[in-house]
Order: C-alpha cells, then sequence, then structure tokens
C-alpha cells in the first residue's frame, strides 16, 4: 500500500469517511500549518488560534460520515473563519478587549480610552435599538445570543434567506453609522 504522504487528499477523505484515523492524522498534517497561521493572523492569540484549529478538527473527524467532500482545505479555511467571528463575538473576546485596554501601561494611556471604549459599545447598543423590530430581533438572536441563521429561522418562523436578508440589513446600517469604526462590531457585540 501506498504510504499516506504520498496520497491524494481525494483518497485520504475516502479514508477517512471509512474510519481510518491515519487518513484523518495526515490530513491534519497537510493543513495544520496553514490553518493555525491563518487563525492567528485572525486572532492574534496563539492559545485561540490553537483551541479554534482543535475545535474544527474534532468536529471533522466526528461527522466525517456527514460531509461529501473531495477536497478538504477550502473547507477548513472556511470553518476557521467562522470559528474566529465566533470567538470575537463571544463575551470572552468582549472581556478580553476591555482588559486589554485596561492594561496599557497609564503613560500610554489616560482613563478616557476605557470610557471612549464603552461609550463606543453603548453608542452600537443604541444603533441596534434602532433597527426595525425584525432586524433588531434576527441581530440580537445572531450576534448576542449566538444563534446560527438556521435557528434564527426556526424560532422566529421564517427562512434562512429572511434571516441572511435582515442581517444584510442590519449590518449595512450599522455600518453607515459607525463608519470606520465597523470593525469594532466583532469586539464590542
Amino acid at each position: 500500500m501506498i504510504a499516506y504522504s504520498e496520497q491524494r487528499e481525494e483518497i485520504l477523505l475516502q479514508l477517512v469517511k471509512e474510519d481510518d484515523y491515519q487518513a484523518f492524522e495526515e490530513l491534519y498534517a497537510r493543513h495544520f500549518d496553514l490553518l493555525i497561521g491563518y487563525a492567528y493572523n485572525v486572532t492574534r492569540d496563539k492559545h485561540v488560534a490553537k483551541d479554534i484549529i482543535q475545535e474544527i478538527f474534532t468536529w471533522f473527524w466526528s461527522n466525517r460520515s456527514l460531509w461529501k467532500l473531495t477536497t478538504c482545505k477550502g473547507y477548513l479555511l472556511t470553518a476557521v473563519k467562522y470559528k474566529a467571528v465566533s470567538y470575537f463575538r463571544s463575551c470572552k473576546a468582549q472581556d478580553v478587549f476591555f482588559q486589554q485596554i485596561r492594561s496599557i501601561p497609564s503613560k500610554y494611556q489616560d482613563d478616557s480610552l476605557y470610557f471612549e471604549a464603552k461609550q463606543l459599545k453603548e453608542l452600537i447598543e443604541s444603533l441596534v435599538e434602532t433597527l426595525p423590530d425584525r432586524c433588531k430581533e434576527v441581530f440580537k438572536l445572531s450576534r448576542l445570543e449566538y444563534y446560527s441563521n438556521k435557528e434564527i429561522a426556526k424560532k422566529m418562523g421564517i427562512s434562512e434567506k429572511t434571516v441572511e436578508a435582515q442581517m444584510t440589513i442590519a449590518l449595512k446600517r450599522l455600518k453607515g453609522s459607525l463608519g470606520n469604526c465597523y470593525f469594532l462590531l466583532f469586539f464590542l457585540i
């Protein structure tokens, strides 16, 4: 038999679906460096990046009977992107953001930086309150309660396309109101 390191990815994926853990380890080894680099570039935290990669590969192995892949690089990179966004939406990311602001030595800041960040968070929260009711509800379920689009659709009795449309509306309005500070949505909400 050909060594795993010499197998095409398509063959390795088929072997993984057949419960071949060595094939899984080969895929892990092939993609780990790329994925960890991507996760680190997004999160800027080695530990968080490693956690994200571990969660993705754990899910990947646990759900091997569900996926129908012939290549996995793009799939794994997309998974990293979504896991990183989830991390930034979590309370942990908000806490880390505010802790980092507070931990900056006082010679580089005064207390006004912390209060500015707090005011910006309050501004974003008030802008969310100005959204149309359905749009606001979808946004809060997504960004504050971490529901998936599918879960939101089921909970509200609407289609996933409607959820996506409402999120697009919400994000466009917030982006328009926040201008250059738009990226802070990932940290503050």
